[in-house]
């Protein structure tokens, strides 16, 4: 809550952030990390299932770590600025890897940028490609933080485009394809306003789908020939466990060479570094690649983090070894939890990728309103411990989903949650 003393000493922008939420379960998010389970220091505790982090990674990537600082002694150059773009020969190191795990594909140090997370490469390319009022067009249900990434400093507009479907027991996100743009784009027009942007992430947060390669060069044609960007986010790229290698968006923009097609990464999922701050662009756009480098510059990765993560992605077999290991803790966290949603009779999306389970659970509902949707949310957590995230602000246009973050803890607290919450559904059944 603002203080009132203080209210008019800010902006307009300032009072309204002074007064609320980044997002709306931030609060009870605090509460059940103020009481985080441990089996033996607080076995009541609760389990915070609604924040994407890759807790069963995080032992794996600080072993390394340790073992870097143990055996290698820091580079002079970290202790200096370097280039705002990220310091070269680390924008080497990250595109050999992006075209061993992205490509075929044309990545290299002059097209690729870092800043200091997803969200400010989301912040410097919206600054950088769009205008105040632009649209962004999003397939929803969508990451609700897109919303402040997007239009918090650059006053840009999300708009929700509806594809999620809902049959039988089967929960997924529906085709999007380019005659759904296109009416989109006229419905818009003749409000008056603008497309500047159609953004995608595949795998996708939360229902997990993956896109086709075919529909995404279907509706990048589309995108080039209307001259509006396209943006394809990638974070959750190497946590697919449904088949080997990850398609990447990064092949059509070596094919079509668009100045509208960009690619956006980072590290806070796959590799289970979200607190390193590391994010990546890559563009074929030159004039992108330099506005962005002069935007960047409150952005930048520290350099020590770069460091770090330059030294890390130069050992092959290493990262190869994270990854298959990273996929084999997805393929159990999320049978874990889609064992439970089955035995409930719960719809689900049919995730391919990531770290989410997108699930109905509006037969708990009576009314299907949002302040029962709201009551049962938090009941949820006070009763089982257990904090989902709730589907207000992901665009969805209906009641009863929650998002599930598989990857939230450890396999073992993981199992604990779920009986968990399997006793608070049979409570309520």
């Amino acid at each position: 809550m603002i203080i009132k003393d203080f209210a008019n000493t800010l902006s307009d922008k300032g009072e309204s952030l002074a007064s609320g939420s980044a997002r709306m379960d931030m609060e009870l998010f605090m509460d059940a990390a103020s009481n985080k389970y441990h089996h033996e220091d607080n076995p009541q505790g609760a389990f915070a299932l609604n924040v994407a982090e890759n807790s069963p990674m995080v032992a794996a990537m600080k072993h390394k770590i340790e073992k870097i600082f143990a055996e290698v002694s820091p580079d002079d150059w970290i202790f200096k600025y370097t280039d705002a773009l990220g310091h070269p020969p680390v924008r080497e190191v990250m595109a050999n890897f992006m075209n061993q795990y992205f490509g075929p594909a044309d990545f290299s140090a002059a097209n690729i940028a870092f800043s200091a997370g997803a969200a400010a490469v989301i912040e410097v390319s919206t600054f950088v490609l769009l205008n105040p009022g632009d649209v962004v067009v999003i397939p929803a249900p969508a990451y609700p933080m897109y919303t402040n990434d997007l239009a918090l400093k650059n006053d840009v507009e999300r708009y929700d485009l509806q594809i999620f479907e809902t049959s039988g027991s089967e929960a997924k996100k529906g085709g999007l394809n380019v005659e759904m743009l296109e009416k989109t784009r006229l419905e818009l027009d003749s409000q008056g306003k603008k497309i500047g942007m159609l953004l995608i992430t595949s795998p996708d947060n939360p229902t997990g789908k993956i896109f086709q390669t075919s529909d995404l060069l279907d509706m990048a044609a589309w995108c080039h020939q209307h001259k509006i960007h396209m943006v394809v986010n990638e974070i959750y790229a190497l946590s697919e466990w449904k088949k080997e290698k990850h398609d990447s968006f990064a092949t059509i923009m070596a094919t079509m060479q668009s100045e509208y097609l960009h690619l956006w990464y980072a590290l806070s999922k796959d590799f289970a570094m979200s607190g390193f701050r590391f994010g990546l662009v890559h563009s074929l756009n030159q004039a992108f690649v330099k506005a962005y480098g002069n935007a960047n510059i409150p952005h930048m990765v520290s350099n020590l983090t770069q460091w770090i993560v330059g030294t890390i992605f130069q050992d092959a077999a290493f990262i190869e070894g994270f990854i298959k290991e990273s996929k084999q803790y997805l393929q159990k966290s999320h049978a874990m939890v889609t064992a439970l949603l089955e035995k409930f009779e719960l719809p689900y999306a049919d995730a391919e990728g990531s770290f989410f389970i997108w699930a109905d659970f509006s037969r708990f509902l009576k009314v299907g309103d949002e302040s029962e949707y709201m009551a049962f949310w938090e009941e949820m957590y006070r009763k089982s411990g257990v904090l989902l995230t709730p589907e207000l602000g992901f665009g969805q246009k209906s009641t009863g989903y929650f998002r599930i973050v598989h990857t939230a803890v450890s396999i073992a607290e993981l199992s604990i949650a779920m009986q968990r919450l399997e006793a608070f559904l049979e409570e309520k059944m």
